[in-house]
């Protein structure tokens, strides 16, 4: 039932999100700013067409980056040409701001119980600073012809602040009460994540803060755990 509950958490952000992924998905390269991997790691303003790429170098100054069109760039990415079919890689890094759930929390032994993985309903916003890796390369197929391929990978690290659930038992307050409940928490702490396509994967170390009045006699309140997250981007 928790995995059912879980899983669901998940399914709603997801379909509440759709919207906002389809307008504002990193995965597909754009027309903008990159440090091209290829060129000595240098800033570009890159201008992204069908078949063509025109790279503009960029230079600090005090009014901010400006391109300079005197050197400008065109690589060619067409697949018949042998000369055109360079790997290419690009990095844009940004901030980034996720919706995340933790889909498993793995707590260390503590106060004389013993390690538990926990699935409890859960549900957390991460902010952080992201790099994003675009790189261009070609594949050659069975009839010899060359497909070419942008393959797009992401990295994030930062923070994260949510809310959840728990189990409230005698066990996890050392007998100090009686019955069973679920129990309300904020959770935080950091995480690393890597970005798949439109959703997010990774790990995180976080904290859980009791808020009832049970705080003070819960074992894990303020404990450590690791955990597993999966979420999307929404800017």
């Amino acid at each position: 039932m928790k995995w059912s509950l879980q899983y669901l958490a998940v399914a709603l952000l997801v379909s509440t999100g759709c919207s906002t992924i389809s307008e504002t998905s990193k995965h597909q390269m754009e027309t903008g700013t990159y440090t091209v991997k290829n060129y000595n790691n240098r800033r570009f303003y890159v201008d992204v067409k069908a078949q063509s790429l025109t790279l503009n170098p960029l230079t600090k100054t005090k009014a901010g980056w400006v391109a300079d069109t005197s050197t400008t760039s065109v690589i060619n990415i067409s697949t018949d040409n042998p000369a055109d079919r360079q790997q290419l890689t690009f990095a844009n890094r940004s901030f980034d701001l996720d919706v995340m759930s933790i889909l498993f929390k793995y707590r260390p032994y503590t106060a004389g119980f013993p390690n538990q993985l926990n699935t409890n309903f859960n549900a957390a916003e991460f902010v952080g600073y992201r790099s994003d890796l675009y790189i261009l390369s070609y594949d050659k197929n069975p009839l010899n012809s060359y497909h070419r391929r942008m393959n797009h990978f992401a990295f994030s690290l930062g923070g994260f602040i949510g809310l959840g659930a728990t189990q409230m038992n005698p066990f996890v307050t050392n007998n100090y009460i009686q019955s069973e409940y679920d129990g309300f928490i904020v959770s935080k702490g950091i995480a690393a994540l890597v970005g798949v396509g439109e959703f997010t994967f990774g790990t995180a170390l976080g904290f859980d803060h009791l808020m009832d009045n049970n705080h003070k006699r819960w074992i894990y309140q303020g404990t450590p755990w690791l955990g597993f997250t999966v979420g999307f981007n929404i800017n």
